[in-house]
């Protein structure tokens, strides 16, 4: 049972990188930029002042103000998965001057990511927050992010990170289980046990 909880964290691991492309820490991948790259059809991207950023200290409690970047890129980038495809992300940022380089520099390492949605609806996306194994389980902790646009010229970003735990997928005539980044999000539900929350609101400064 040891090895096989060794290998279900690496699987996780690796799924992280090869299907959801990003984390919301910043530290995977999520393809790249270049001339006729396919872009998001949206309104909302450019480069946002941080006009409030919270998180709750522990668990899923109280809202704290929280240090951070002054401010937040919004752009699309080709997907990991497909890159005739694009996701719009967000990556946090310094001086204007250094939202645009590392836009161009480094489209990849990002904050956010949002899979699906539109301008008027909101946009969701995912991110893995850390992952491992319980015994012969998977335990995931999942984030889910909501961007939505209150008013003209500003964004809201909800993140509710949530702890999930679920039966690897064991391919016929194996004993070794593998922790999929959709199975994660599948399992995610309204009794998942919270683990923490954030939240930023943003002002539209410029164009990227």
């Amino acid at each position: 049972m040891a090895n096989k909880a060794i290998y279900l964290g690496k699987s996780i691991y690796i799924g992280a990188f090869l299907m959801l492309g990003c984390s919301s820490s910043g530290v995977m991948g999520c393809g790249s930029s270049g001339q006729g790259a396919p872009t998001v059809d949206s309104q909302l991207l450019g480069i946002y002042l941080i006009d409030k950023y919270q998180g709750s200290g522990d668990g899923c409690g109280q809202l704290m103000d929280l240090d951070g970047a002054p401010r937040v890129a919004v752009y699309s980038t080709p997907s990991a998965e497909n890159p005739d495809e694009a996701r719009l992300v967000g990556q946090f940022c310094g001086s204007v001057d250094n939202c645009r380089d590392r836009i161009r520099d480094f489209p990849a390492v990002i904050n956010y990511a949002f899979f699906e949605g539109t301008d008027a609806a909101g946009w969701q996306g995912w991110g893995i927050a850390s992952q491992g194994s319980l015994g012969d389980q998977c335990l995931v902790d999942v984030q889910s992010h909501s961007l939505t646009s209150p008013s003209a010229q500003t964004i809201s970003i909800d993140t509710r990170t949530v702890e999930t735990v679920f039966a690897p997928a064991v391919p016929e005539g194996s004993n070794e289980g593998t922790c999929s980044i959709r199975d994660a999000i599948a399992s995610v539900s309204d009794d998942s046990p919270c683990k923490g929350l954030f939240l930023l609101e943003a002002t539209f400064e410029t164009s990227l």
